[in-house]
């Protein structure tokens, strides 16, 4: 709640050739003089915050401001309900400072400025919160004020191998059995496990099909993502979410045929040797496919090669 409002208020003043305009500008010296009057605006607003003084930090708010926060898509609007923001946020986190640094001031036009930069919110109990922001300042009777401000948190760098260790669990060779066919399939991880690959054979109505899945974390949108592609030339990608014990993958695919497909597979953890799996939502060039009934996989060999005891109970003819 206050965190998000209070992150974006706070700038380190920064050195002020990293902001300077090319001198060769005609507007050079007045934007140079104005980015000086904008850091020593900053520098008394850290002032303030730090002298934990709610209606000094409002002060330099513009009265009709807006702050949004991006991940919460929490929206205070107004000089007056930011104080009573940083009031309680100054109560409950009397320690609470704040440090950061201004990555670009632009002056839009004499009166309207544009900053971003990121902040550090320091707590006394909790971990550190970096995040980033971009302002709208406007200049009103000789001052700089804060007049609209979105901000969203830096999370931690998240490794490949972490993002995607909840589906280790799938490392191993699974088969699946239907009246049609079944199908055999080996998870793996790729080199320095940046990737989980999944192989497979489909063998429906005596033909073969084959297949490589692969698994990845995409760090940028921060959720897992897949890629497939099949032996007919046919290929899809989608993304991997997990809910409770299920993990659904929304998928759309490019058909060998030129044709279009999507749809959600859920795939359900029963135990360490059984899943379900369900296609929902399928459609084929824009046709709806009704949905079958779960299908039921189990495992054959653990990641190190040796038969489980499913696998021993598991019907089915081998290919």
């Amino acid at each position: 709640m206050i965190r998000t409002i209070v992150a974006t208020a706070v700038w380190v003043v920064l050195t002020h050739a990293g902001f300077a305009q090319p001198d060769n500008r005609p507007d050079a010296p007045d934007a140079s003089a104005e980015q000086d009057s904008i850091h020593q605006r900053l520098e008394s607003y850290v002032q303030a915050f730090n002298q934990q003084d709610a209606a000094a930090v409002a002060a330099f708010w513009s009265p009709d401001c807006i702050s949004t926060a991006e991940d919460s898509g929490q929206r205070i609007e107004g000089r007056e309900a930011l104080r009573q923001h940083f009031a309680e946020f100054f109560k409950e986190s009397p320690d609470a400072r704040l440090v950061g640094e201004v990555t670009d001031i632009q002056i839009v036009r004499p009166d309207v400025a544009v900053i971003e930069g990121r902040t550090t919110l320091v707590l006394a109990d909790a971990e550190p919160v970096e995040t980033v922001f971009a302002a709208t300042l406007v200049k009103e009777e000789n001052q700089w004020l804060i007049t609209n401000s979105r901000e969203r948190d830096v999370l931690p760098l998240t490794s490949p191998q972490d993002a995607l260790k909840d589906l280790e669990w799938l490392i191993g060779t699974w088969e699946d059995q239907t009246e049609n066919g079944h199908v055999v399939t080996t998870i793996r991880w790729a080199p320095n496990r940046a990737f989980l690959i999944r192989s497979f054979a489909a063998y429906v109505d005596d033909q073969e099909q084959q297949g490589t899945q692969v698994i990845g974390w995409d760090p940028r949108n921060r959720q897992i993502r897949t890629w497939i592609f099949h032996s007919d030339g046919s290929f899809g990608q989608g993304t991997i979410s997990r809910h409770d014990d299920a993990w659904m993958l929304k998928m759309s695919q490019t058909l060998s045929d030129g044709r279009t497909a999507a749809g959600t597979q859920i795939l359900t953890r029963v135990d360490d040797n059984t899943i379900t799996v369900q296609v929902i939502g399928e459609t084929v060039a824009g046709e709806l496919i009704p949905t079958a009934d779960p299908v039921t996989v189990v495992r054959t060999a653990d990641a190190s090669g040796s038969s489980t005891d499913a696998a021993a109970n598991a019907e089915g003819v081998k290919p």
